[in-house]
C-alpha cells in the first residue's frame, strides 16, 4: 500500500455540494420529462383552421414585405416560430429541453465546482 491509494479513494467521494448539485439535476431532469409527458398527453389536436392564417398566407407576406420591408417578414417569422415554442405539443419539447440543459447545467457546475 502506497500512498496513491489514499488518493484514489479520497478522489472517488463526492462533496456534500456536488451531491446536492446532482441530486438536483437528476430532479429537474426527472420532472421536467415528466412534465413534457403530461403536456404531451393533455394537448388537444391541431385546429386546421388556425393553420390556414397567419404567416403562411402570401398575401400577408407580402403586404408586411411592402409595409416593412424583408426585415419586418423576417421578424414576423421569428416571432411566430417563438410563439408556437409555447403552445400545443411543441410545448412538451420545449419543457423537456429546457429542463435537461438546466440538469445539465446542475451538473456541470457539481462537477466543475466541487468542495475540496
Amino acid at each position: 500500500m502506497n500512498g496513491n491509494d489514499h488518493d484514489a479513494v479520497s478522489s472517488t467521494q463526492r462533496s456534500p455540494l456536488q451531491r446536492r448539485l446532482y441530486f438536483t439535476g437528476a430532479a429537474i431532469l426527472v420532472l421536467s420529462l415528466i412534465a413534457a409527458i403530461l403536456i404531451y398527453v393533455s394537448t388537444p389536436p391541431p385546429d386546421p383552421a388556425v393553420a390556414m392564417y397567419g404567416m403562411v398566407d402570401p398575401r400577408y407576406q407580402i403586404e408586411l414585405q411592402q409595409i416593412g420591408g424583408n426585415a419586418a417578414v423576417l421578424m414576423a417569422q421569428l416571432h411566430q416560430w417563438f410563439d408556437n415554442l409555447w403552445h400545443g405539443s411543441r410545448l412538451a419539447y420545449t419543457v423537456a429541453v429546457l429542463g435537461a440543459a438546466l440538469a445539465a447545467g446542475c451538473v456541470f457546475i457539481g462537477h466543475f465546482f466541487a468542495d475540496e
